[in-house]
Parts: structure tokens; C-alpha cells; sequence
């Protein structure tokens, strides 16, 4: 198999583990991330109401709310005169208005209090009986301490029927938060829904777990039970308001029977306040009178989502790759909005996380073989490439149409070398040569060249590709002089163990060419092309009759940085003749009397 195809064989299967390893993270993060599929409940719903603006449909419950005002208006300390005589006589106005159902929210009296407050007790009950006849009467019972239930007085108990209780029983979610209804949370008792529905004759929808649809229905306002009270004398102007309605009557009292809820539905309070228990009550009335409870999806549905998320370790592209998680969680998000608006819930969050695993396991394989791609590359063609072609091959920057802008060439050329090579055995040639281009090399690198190549005893430098050079004259020139400064410390060693000293010609010129690769689709090599490459060629050779171990093009040296001029300032030498080119203006260095010229033969 070739190495092109060897490489992608293993990216796909890596994309395979990467995908399967998803599945099995999400499976065993399931029960870790319930809490962001609640809170995407709560986010669904919210965007819903939003959505079909639930202001405009007719509300099948209207609350009658025991507040502060009513509390005030009873001129009595003791509390169970506000439940037998002003409830007794709300009761009596709700049932004249023809109700669809009445739904007591509050723990009647467990004993008489006629004793106390003479008339109390008839008053009640009559109320009670009244609401029956109307329309039938749901009320609630609550527990002791130890789970045992209190027991109404029988008397008020009669006047409702004795299959008129139910406890009011929510689960509570992780969060503290309530969302659902569970009719085996009662166990063998009836609960307060289950009761409201089967008076309702909707009690199939209650009969299995669901979530309350807090999407249904415009903020709760309440009417005050003192106000409704007061009217027991001419009920009339009540009737519009209570007709073929579920009068659903509860404390709205601050600090009392507070739940935290889905969404904040009690319009009379801030957003972030923890709603009455009546207003869940409210809600979950109006769920079953709508389409019912919110059931979640089959788990067919969830697990073929986690698949296709998990699927996503399957694109190739990297930053395609993020992009298609985020538009799958926002697509999958409107989905789960569109169920949610049609009774069903779709849990999103182990499904994004099975996403952001398989994503993140590609990625991190993909830096992994890329790293080790890139080691590989190194150690096979680091000493083949310079620094800069190495590092723009490795991160794709090579642009086989190649470019063009302005550079900097350097040619170096040993002086007598082929001469001294005729008579000298060819290891130690190549002893000798291998000694100097390991001398110079780093210090070309070290300035931002690219060798093109090695020619026998010369080499030709670029500054300016693959890479731009942010100074590709002060990087040459540096480069010329610190090839010169090697060359005199390796000279000491080359003299000792050859008894030989080299001396070094450089051609250094500026100006626009074009680079890229240049051969066949079996061989290529990266270089340029240009008059500044064909001049520094020349400038070379003519250094060596000139007395100059560097020379340059007058554009060359104007191009210099002062900061480079001022410590090396070229000696001008006018035009000079080229040998195949038009005369070029030139300048040498370094000047006369300097000590870093290596020149010696």
C-alpha cells in the first residue's frame, strides 16, 4: 500500500473507533448529564410560549387565590374561620356561575370549629354542597409527619363525597425543580390530578408519567378570594368570569407552599421567584385538558440521534467538523422544540455529548498522527529541506502555483576548491565539505534562508519564500557575513587536520521573482526564478576577480537597513560588466583593512 494511502486508511479507521468510543461515553455519561436535559426542557418551553404566543388561547382554569387581602378582610386570628366561612361562601358564588369543576388547593379542617366560631362549619358545608351539585368538587388531603393521612371532618367529607380527595403529589427533578406528574408516586391512593381528570373524563391521559406542558396557557392571574366572597349576596356578576370553567381556589400567600417550577407561570410575581403549588396545579390541569402530558420519545429515536452525533468523527475536515456539531445541537434543539410542541420530549444531552466526544476524539487523534506525521517528516527530510520548506510542506503552505514578490538571493562559492579537489583524495573532499556546509547551514537557517540547493562547493540561498522575510537584504547580508566569520574558526580546524584553509566568493542581489516547485509530477524541486537570481549567480564568479569576498547589486545595498549600513557600510564600485547581462551597479564588502574577510587560498 502507498504511504498517501496507507495515511488515510488509518484516518478512517481512527474515525471508526472515534465514533464507536462516542457511543459508549455517551451511553456512560447518560445518567451524569440528566440535569442539562432539564434545563433544556425548561429552555424548550420557554421558546415555545414565545413561539405561539399562548396569551391568545382561551385558559379552560381561572384561580381564585386566599392572599394577604383576604387573610386581612376575615378580622380573625384564627385560620380555620377564613376556610369555613369565607371559602364556605365562595364556594356558593362559584357554584351559581356553573363551573366545569371546582378544585379546593388547601387541607380542609381535620375537626368541627363550631364550638369556636358558631355557623362556621354549615357555612362550609353548604359551599360544598353547593359546588357539587354544580359541578363536582375535587379537594385535597395532605400527610402527617409519618406519611399517615389526616382525615377531614367527616362531616365536610360527606358534603364533597367521599371520592372527591386526592393528595397533590409532583416528583422533584435533580435540580429541585418540578416537572412532572407520576401517578405511582401515590402509591394505592388517589392523587389530586388523577382525581381532577377522571371528573373531567380525560383520566386516560394521566394514567402514565409525563412531563406538565408549561407551554399551554397565558401567566396565571388570580382573583382574591375575599373579592369572591363578598359577593355571596348577588353571585350575577361572577358568572362570566366562573362559567363552565375549572375553578381551581389555593394560597398565593408569600412563603407558603412554594414550589419551584419549569417555567414561572404566576404572572403577579418576578420571573425568578419560586411559584405557589397552585399555579403547578393550574398547569398540570391544563396539560390534560389540552393534549395531555408531554411523553418522552421512543428510545429508538434517542439512540439513532446518538449514533448520527457520534457519526460526526467521521468528517474529515477539522473545522468542519465543529461547524457541523453546532448546527447539529441547533438542529437537533429545533426538533426537540417542534416534539415538545406536539407532546413529546426529546432528550438532547447524551446525544451531545456522544457529538462533543466523537469530535473531540477525532480532533485530538487528528493532532496525534499530524504531530507524528510531522516527526516523521522531519526525521526523514530535515536534513534534506531547509527549516522554512520543511515547516510550510508539514502545514500545506507550499503553493504548487508558486508566487512571486520581491527577494533576496545569496550564492556562495568556494575559491580554488576544484582545483585543490583534483589533486586530493575524494573522501576527504567530502570531509572537508561536509565541515563546511555544516558551519555555514545554521547560520543561513538562522536568518530566515532557504537553501535551494548544494552545488558541489556552492550553494544558493533564497530570503523571501516559501515564507515571506520581513528583511530579506539584512537577512542575506547578515547570512554573507556570518558565513565569513565561521569560515575563519573552521579554517583553524581544516588546517590542522588537512593542512588546507578555505576562502569563500558570495553573490548577493535583490529583486522580483517567482518561486514554487519546478519539475515533473516525479521529481520537483522548490526554487526561483528571476534576474536577481541569474545576477547573484554572476556576482559570484566576479567577486573572486574583484578582490571581494561579498558583492552586491547597488539595489542590494540601498535595501539595507540603517541599522545593518551603520555597522557594515558597503564600498560602492559602479557599474561593472556581467557576463551574459547588461552591466549592473554594484558594491563590495567589506572595505579594505577589515579583519573578518576570509580570503585566504
Amino acid at each position: 500500500m502507498k504511504p498517501v494511502e496507507e495515511r488515510r486508511a488509518i484516518r478512517r479507521t481512527t474515525a471508526r473507533w472515534c465514533a464507536a468510543a462516542a457511543v459508549v461515553i455517551a451511553a456512560l455519561a447518560a445518567p451524569l448529564v440528566g440535569r442539562l436535559d432539564l434545563a433544556s426542557f425548561d429552555l424548550q418551553a420557554e421558546a415555545i410560549r414565545h413561539w405561539r404566543a399562548p396569551a391568545n388561547e382561551a385558559d379552560p382554569v381561572v384561580l381564585v387565590g386566599i392572599d394577604d387581602a383576604t387573610l386581612a378582610a376575615s378580622n380573625d386570628p384564627l385560620p380555620l374561620s377564613l376556610i369555613h366561612a369565607q371559602l364556605g361562601h365562595a364556594l356558593e358564588v362559584i357554584a351559581a356561575a356553573k363551573p366545569r369543576l371546582v378544585v379546593i388547593d388547601i387541607a380542609l379542617a381535620t375537626g368541627s370549629v363550631e364550638s369556636l366560631r358558631p355557623g362556621y362549619d354549615a357555612a362550609l358545608m353548604s359551599g360544598l354542597i353547593a359546588a357539587r351539585e354544580a359541578s363536582g368538587v375535587v379537594a385535597t388531603l395532605t400527610n402527617e409527619a409519618n406519611g399517615i393521612a389526616l382525615a377531614p371532618y367527616p362531616p365536610l367529607v360527606a358534603a364533597a363525597g367521599a371520592d372527591s380527595f386526592g393528595f397533590p403529589i409532583y416528583p422533584v427533578d435533580a435540580d429541585n425543580v418540578v416537572r412532572r406528574f407520576d401517578p405511582a408516586r401515590t402509591g394505592t391512593s388517589p392523587s389530586l390530578l388523577g382525581r381532577v381528570a377522571a371528573m373531567l373524563h380525560v383520566d386516560d391521559r394521566v394514567k402514565a408519567a409525563g412531563w406538565i406542558d408549561f407551554t399551554r396557557g397565558a401567566p396565571i392571574e388570580y382573583i382574591p378570594l375575599v373579592d369572591v366572597a363578598r359577593a355571596a349576596s348577588d353571585p350575577s356578576p361572577w358568572r362570566g368570569r366562573f362559567a363552565d370553567k375549572v375553578v381551581l381556589i389555593g394560597s398565593v400567600l408569600p412563603y407558603v407552599d412554594r414550589l419551584p417550577q419549569s417555567v414561572n407561570l404566576a404572572a403577579w410575581e418576578p420571573v425568578s421567584a419560586a411559584p405557589p403549588g397552585v399555579v403547578l396545579n393550574a398547569q398540570a390541569i391544563r396539560s390534560v385538558l389540552g393534549h395531555g402530558l408531554i411523553h418522552p420519545v421512543s428510545a429508538l429515536v434517542v439512540w439513532g440521534l446518538i449514533a448520527l452525533f457520534a457519526l460526526l468523527a467521521l468528517v474529515n475536515k477539522m473545522v468542519g467538523r465543529w461547524i457541523t456539531l453546532v448546527a447539529g445541537i441547533a438542529a437537533a434543539f429545533l426538533l426537540a422544540m417542534l416534539l415538545h410542541a406536539n407532546g413529546f420530549f426529546l432528550p438532547l444531552a447524551t446525544a451531545c455529548t456522544a457529538g462533543f466526544a466523537a469530535v473531540a476524539l477525532r480532533t485530538s487523534a487528528d493532532v496525534f498522527l499530524a504531530r507524528e506525521e510531522r516527526r516523521r517528516l522531519t526525521q526523514t527530510f530535515g536534513g534534506y529541506v531547509s527549516p522554512q520548506l520543511l515547516r510550510a510542506i508539514i502545514g500545506g503552505h507550499v503553493d504548487l502555483r508558486g508566487g512571486r514578490r520581491p527577494m533576496a538571493f545569496m550564492f556562495a562559492d568556494l575559491r580554488g576548491f576544484t582545483a585543490w579537489s583534483e589533486r586530493t583524495e575524494p573522501e576527504q573532499v567530502l570531509d572537508v565539505l561536509n565541515r563546511y556546509y555544516g558551519a555555514v547551514t545554521p547560520i543561513v537557517h538562522f536568518h530566515g534562508g532557504t537553501i535551494d540547493n548544494f552545488r558541489g562547493d556552492g550553494i544558493m540561498v533564497m530570503f523571501g519564500a516559501p515564507e515571506p522575510h520581513a528583511d530579506p537584504c539584512d537577512g542575506a547580508f547578515r547570512a554573507a557575513r556570518g558565513i565569513l566569520a565561521a569560515l575563519d574558526e573552521l579554517n583553524r580546524v581544516q588546517l590542522a587536520d588537512y593542512n588546507v584553509s578555505l576562502a569563500v566568493a558570495i553573490g548577493l542581489a535583490y529583486g522580483e521573482a517567482v518561486f514554487g516547485d519546478l519539475g515533473s509530477s516525479d521529481r520537483k524541486d522548490f526554487t526561483a526564478l528571476g534576474d536577481a537570481v541569474n545576477v547573484a549567480a554572476r556576482l559570484q564568479d566576479l567577486a573572486k576577480s574583484l578582490g571581494f569576498p561579498v558583492l552586491m547589486t547597488a539595489a542590494f545595498a540601498a535595501n539595507l537597513s540603517p541599522a545593518t549600513r551603520a555597522d557594515a557600510e558597503p564600498v560602492p564600485l559602479g557599474e561593472a560588466p556581467i557576463k551574459g547581462h547588461s552591466s549592473v551597479a554594484i558594491a563590495g564588502w567589506p572595505p579594505a583593512g577589515r579583519s573578518d574577510t576570509a580570503t585566504v587560498e
